[in-house]
């Protein structure tokens, strides 16, 4: 028996096929031997809250995240008092890992991320006791709703909190929120509503080129007017 074959990780790898490239290339080449991918969640803005790519991996072993598609990725492998938590604000998601001490790294991420998100959170704290206690890695007695976190019935697959209509249409004013996520690209957005309001001037220039002609013109003429040919 081979050595790969009496190493088992903690948990089930995850297939690393489904990783997007670059980041399929990049994680494969820093995974050590018998080390298994448990989840991983792509994160999109920095602490500006500029669009930037940006990946966090979690195997049984540590904690890895690349900040940018360039440079080396930063880890973190599993140690007492070490902790993952999540939270989000006015449409922003925060992921923070911190010690006893201080905090020792921060991403930030849409909420088209957010399921991924705490699916590596609650992960990260089964496979950080596991690893301490040396244990299993636990596995989820209940089934709960990825998004809110709320308890399904058995055999329900739909969160009923999450699927409940809203009555209640949102408020507009809550548009005003997305202008955080445009700032980086207010000359773009300016260049086109300048050629938007070019683009409704230029389709009032044909009426105006017309009505001459049929006051002045046409008209007359059915009237029994000669057609003045210099006008």
């Amino acid at each position: 028996m081979t050595e790969a074959d009496t190493t088992t990780p903690i948990s089930p790898q995850v297939d690393t096929t489904a990783l997007p490239e670059p980041w399929r290339g990049k994680l494969v080449g820093r995974l050590d031997k018998g080390e298994a991918l448990v989840a991983w969640f792509m994160t999109d803005l920095d602490e500006q809250l500029s669009f930037v790519p940006g990946l966090v991996v979690l195997t049984d072993r540590r904690l890895l995240a690349w900040a940018g598609r360039g440079g080396e990725p930063r880890e973190w492998p599993y140690r007492p008092g070490l902790a993952l938590h999540g939270s989000d604000h006015a449409g922003v998601g925060t992921m923070e890992l911190a010690d006893e001490t201080a905090r020792l790294a921060c991403w930030r991420y849409t909420l088209t991320h957010d399921i991924s998100a705490h699916r590596l959170i609650e992960q990260f704290g089964r496979q950080s006791a596991s690893r301490l206690t040396g244990r299993p890695v636990e596995r989820a007695t209940e089934a709960v709703c990825p998004q809110c976190k709320a308890p399904l019935e058995p055999g329900c697959e739909e969160c009923p909190i999450c699927s409940r209509e809203i009555h209640t249409p949102p408020s507009t004013w809550t548009l005003l929120r997305l202008w955080r996520f445009a700032k980086p690209y207010q000359g773009q957005l300016l260049a086109g509503f300048l050629l938007t309001l070019a683009a409704t001037a230029a389709t009032l220039v044909p009426p105006y080129l017309t009505m001459p002609i049929m006051d002045k013109v046409l008209i007359p003429y059915q009237n029994g007017t000669p057609i003045d040919a210099g006008l």
